[in-house]
């Protein structure tokens, strides 16, 4: 069984910070901040913008809105392994290319108009689309984890 963690407390974690040191350089209380990392609070966007900036974690925008009440309209973003991504993007982009789905986006958006009879293409080229966009997400992700890992901790 796979133990929960939250996304802001991994964020501090992965950067070596305590809960204090974090809070204060956060301008919270620590009370607040153990309230978002226990999930019995919502952190508002302007504090998230700031632990995105002090843990170096960018990736933790996207985990933060696709918590929210938006997260519906992102793609679904898995946890992967580094090289997995890497290996998935490149043969979805190699796909793409090879069966000429660009040339066919093209041809059906130049004029400005989705006729009824390109419909189906066309929406079959936007979920290829936004599963490469859902990939490369995985991929970014998979790249801070490993930086992180890896020497990213500046502190």
């Amino acid at each position: 069984m796979r133990h929960y963690q939250n996304i802001y407390q991994t964020a501090r974690e992965l950067k070596g910070l305590t809960q204090e040191t974090a809070a204060e350089r956060l301008d919270i209380s620590v009370e607040s901040l153990g309230a978002y990392e226990q999930d019995r609070r919502r952190p508002p966007d302007s504090t998230v913008l700031r632990m995105i900036q002090l843990y170096d974690v960018p990736y933790l925008c996207y985990q933060h809105i696709a918590a929210g009440d938006l997260g519906g309209m992102l793609p679904e973003v898995q946890s992967k392994p580094l090289e997995q991504a890497t290996m998935r993007l490149v043969r979805l982009i190699g796909k793409f290319a090879k069966t000429g789905r660009l040339d066919q986006l093209l041809e059906i958006n130049e004029d400005g108009v989705i006729t009824s009879e390109e419909r189906p293409l066309h929406d079959a080229i936007m979920a290829e689309l936004r599963e490469i966009m859902a990939t490369y997400l995985e991929l970014d992700c998979a790249a801070q984890k490993e930086s992180a890992q890896c020497g990213g901790n500046r502190d």
